[in-house]
């Protein structure tokens, strides 16, 4: 009797429950159909379960995805991988390091100068070539090399640099390039979806994604005179290698050029930042028009305002920027504007940093009219100024040109004798041996090593020190030669190319 209740009572339960389970999804909604809302971008179905229902959330977030999905397969064939050489002199290293530290780390004679290489990432920004990326990327260096999406590789000339602003201009011979939309900053709004995209610690075609964790970030990494910072920051991971790559929107625009991380480790931190897309279309066009970048100058030395100086100023809070100086000669001084002013709205745009008033004056062009607004003893006044050109702003920069200056592939060779096969272990016939490689020659980048074992280049034999070079001075220059060598008992190829120069 005990158990028949039971079982009675159970079944009673599961009905309520059946029926309350239907009022409650009907009233709310909690599942619908899956062919009613498909992906924002492919007209996929998702089916989880028998009944061919899936939860709302889980809807959600496949948009989401989607999009996520959609973002990177418009953007990541723009982006570049970038890998420069750059040589280094010991004599400066020991400006920032003990020089008996340097000497433990060589644990021989300290060289003259050395190799460094670089990398980081570009945007391809037209179909003529042009990559946008930052001078901490490409700056003195002797050789550029851009690998595409598609891994095709070219060799890049520095355009233009301009040190104030971290951006930089470099440009390849190539077509059918992809190119990247550039979106517009001013438009972005803290807390919006991002995704970084480049080439972090080499990984290639990374993408991650985060938020816009604050704008107008100034972070004194430009140490120039003058120098604008007014970044956008954000949470999606950016590392060593991402610097130069986009920070997109979710329509697969650019809003800037990651840039910078703040870390104590020398990796992500969650703490990205990014140059404003709106900043570096203006400088990029003027290094591709001109080579040089040709700002408005307003000058005026600025503090940002506090509660203490509103309270002083009889401003009801703070707000603006404070000018604590204005220089002689200057177009804000011919304009009337007064040390202790406070400046309140660029073309009606209101500013509140002194980091935001530099970057607006430095997208605008020398000449160019401005109306201010201003908080005068009590009172708001508006002038209109006309900008002028700060010359020490805009000193042409002469980049160095990628260096081709190699007189051979940097090999020596010698006949291979029965001894030198007996202790390399190597039972051929043919074949010379590799007696020494210039350093940062051809052979010397392409990984070819002393007492390797030339057995061919391309298609021809070479038995002989007269048969390696009538091979080598049939190569044609520019051009990517295969050789056949012999290290360790074990053949393999190397490609080598063949300096222009």
């Amino acid at each position: 009797m005990y158990r028949h209740n039971s079982l009675r009572i159970g079944i009673g339960i599961l009905v309520v429950g059946a029926i309350l389970g239907l009022i409650l999804a009907s009233s709310f909604n909690i599942t619908r159909p899956i062919q009613s809302s498909p992906p924002l971008y492919q007209q996929t179905a998702v089916v989880l379960g028998s009944q061919g229902e899936i939860p709302e959330a889980i809807l959600e977030l496949q948009n989401t995805s989607d999009v996520f999905i959609y973002v990177a397969e418009k953007v990541v064939p723009t982006v570049v991988s970038i890998q420069t050489t750059r040589s280094v002199r010991s004599v400066d290293l020991e400006r920032f390091h003990n020089r008996e530290d340097i000497r433990e780390f060589f644990r021989f004679k300290l060289p003259k100068d050395f190799r460094q290489q670089g990398s980081g990432s570009g945007i391809i920004v037209s179909n003529e070539g042009y990559i946008l990326t930052n001078v901490h990327v490409v700056d003195n260096s002797e050789k550029i090399r851009v690998t595409l999406h598609d891994n095709r590789e070219f060799e890049a000339e520095i355009i233009g640099i301009d040190p104030l602003t971290e951006v930089a201009v470099i440009k390849i011979d190539a077509d059918n390039l992809p190119v990247a939309r550039l979106g517009d900053s001013d438009k972005c709004k803290v807390g919006q979806w991002v995704l970084a995209i480049g080439n972090p610690l080499e990984l290639r075609s990374t993408v991650t994604a985060g938020i816009i964790s604050a704008k107008e970030r100034q972070i004194d990494i430009i140490r120039e005179s003058f120098g604008v910072e007014s970044f956008l920051q954000t949470d999606a991971a950016i590392n060593p290698g991402n610097s130069g790559g986009p920070l997109v929107n979710l329509k697969a625009e650019v809003l800037g050029v990651n840039t910078a991380i703040a870390t104590e480790t020398g990796y992500s931190a969650g703490f990205g930042f990014a140059i404003p897309i709106n900043l570096a279309k203006k400088i990029m066009a003027d290094l591709i028009k001109q080579g040089k970048v040709e700002r408005g100058y307003l000058g005026i030395a600025m503090q940002n305002m506090d509660e203490k100086k509103s309270r002083a100023l009889h401003l009801h809070r703070p707000k603006g920027v404070f000018i604590d100086k204005v220089f002689d000669g200057a177009p804000a001084a011919k304009a009337g504007i007064k040390s202790k002013d406070v400046l309140l709205k660029i073309n009606n745009e209101e500013v509140y940093k002194s980091n935001r008033v530099q970057a607006i004056i430095a997208r605008k062009n020398p000449g160019e009219l401005v109306q201010l607004t201003l908080f005068r003893k009590g009172k708001e006044i508006v002038l209109n100024v006309v900008l002028g050109k700060k010359e020490t702003m805009t000193a042409e920069i002469t980049p160095r040109t990628i260096n081709k200056d190699f007189k051979s592939l940097g090999l020596q060779v010698k006949k291979l004798s029965r001894d030198d096969a007996l202790e390399l272990g190597y039972s051929g016939r043919v074949g010379v041996l590799i007696t020494d490689v210039e350093r940062w020659s051809p052979a010397n980048e392409a990984g070819i090593l002393e007492d390797d074992i030339l057995m061919e280049i391309d298609e021809t034999a070479i038995e002989d020190e007269s048969d390696f070079h009538n091979a080598a001075s049939k190569l044609q220059k520019g051009s990517v030669s295969i050789f056949t060598i012999v290290r360790a008992r074990s053949e393999s190829h190397i490609f080598v190319e063949i300096p222009n120069d």
